[in-house]
């Protein structure tokens, strides 16, 4: 089987493993990131027009701390996170066609009619891109609410992932943001880490992730068009002899 490194955070790796294996792939976790929660003051829904939640992580941390009408407009980034908020009762959901900060402002300009000096709360992680805080004051205005943080992590299984890579054992290793590739670089250093992705597929999932790797000169072998776990899977089985 050809072993896939999967640098996601830990707790999310179970709901990707049965993807790889499925297709005959042995996933690995490498967790190079680790999630804190940042508590949820003061929040009042009324504040908002509609609720933006870029992950189904973005909405656990946010549920733990408020509780908010199910009919609310809000706007998934991305089919899983709309999905889990069906799951839960939302039932007022909009889904942009590309799942990305970039794709989610053209939804919003493309739709500006509607949403001309609405007022949208943006529930993410602490950190992320600014494609949107940038146009508060414009025509709409966004306004970041951060539920959790993203910090590096050492994964346990360093050395056995160093000794697969070293006997060139790893098919594919797949970032799924930016934070992940910078959470790898932080465990392996820059020259290492160049090393090893040399001779392997590279998969980033969504532009952001593209472009944080290629601007520190590494490659990117597979992108999928759809910025989904299933899309890499998907890509992977036509590389794999």
């Amino acid at each position: 089987m050809k072993n896939v490194l999967i640098t996601r955070e830990k707790s999310q790796f179970e709901d990707v493993k049965s993807l790889f294996e499925k297709e005959g792939f042995n996933p690995i976790p490498f967790p190079t990131i680790k999630f804190e929660k940042i508590p949820l003051n003061n929040f009042n829904e009324k504040n908002y027009d509609y609720l933006i939640f870029t992950s189904k992580n973005a909405v656990k941390f946010f549920l733990k701390d408020a509780e908010i009408d199910k009919s609310k407009p809000v706007i998934a980034v991305g089919s899983k996170t709309a999905d889990y908020l069906r799951k839960l009762g939302f039932n007022n959901i909009e889904i942009p066609d590309v799942f990305s900060a970039e794709g989610l402002k053209e939804y919003i300009d493309k739709n500006i009619d509607r949403f001309k000096s609405k007022k949208f709360g943006l529930v993410r992680a602490l950190e992320g891109s600014n494609v949107l805080l940038n146009q508060s004051g414009k025509d709409y205005y966004v306004e970041l609410i951060p539920v959790y943080k993203t910090s590096f992590n050492i994964p346990d299984n360093v050395e056995e992932v160093e000794n697969l890579f070293s006997q060139k054992k790893i098919f594919a290793v797949i970032f799924s943001s930016p934070s992940t590739f910078n959470g790898f670089l932080n465990v392996f250093g820059y020259e290492k880490s160049r090393e090893f992705l040399k001779n392997v597929l590279v998969c980033a999932i969504g532009t952001t992730t593209e472009k944080s790797l290629k601007d520190k000169g590494f490659k990117v072998d597979i992108l999928p068009d759809v910025f989904t776990f299933e899309e890499i899977v998907k890509l992977l089985k036509e590389k794999k002899p």
